[in-house]
């Protein structure tokens, strides 16, 4: 079984960093730091069977194929590439899904 190496993008890091100071203001560190962790959990978890995950189709990578795992209410962008999982957004599903047009 192949296990592929999971890379996060720094735009995905700052996702994730923005996602972490929301929880904070609105309800607490430690919610934070709980959605935090299960997202970075859910990302880690990505490095078996990441084909297994369907297709984006809000995305304008016509060269890659972006696929998607949700995890509570955020949605985790990535694409596969020879042995790597690059990680390029992780997007609230409440958000318009045309902001994934910049991808």
């Amino acid at each position: 079984m192949q296990t592929y190496k999971v890379l996060i993008s720094d735009l995905a890091k700052a996702d994730l960093q923005n996602i972490f100071s929301y929880i904070t203001s609105v309800e607490s560190i430690t919610r934070a730091r709980y959605v935090e962790r299960g997202i970075l959990s859910e990302i880690k978890h990505l490095k078996r069977f990441p084909t297994a995950y369907p297709k984006e189709d809000f995305t304008r990578m016509d060269e890659k194929m972006i696929r998607f795992h949700v995890k509570w209410h955020y949605k985790i962008l990535f694409f596969i590439d020879a042995n790597t999982v690059q990680v390029l957004r992780i997007f609230h599903t409440a958000q318009s899904p045309e902001k994934l047009l910049d991808l």
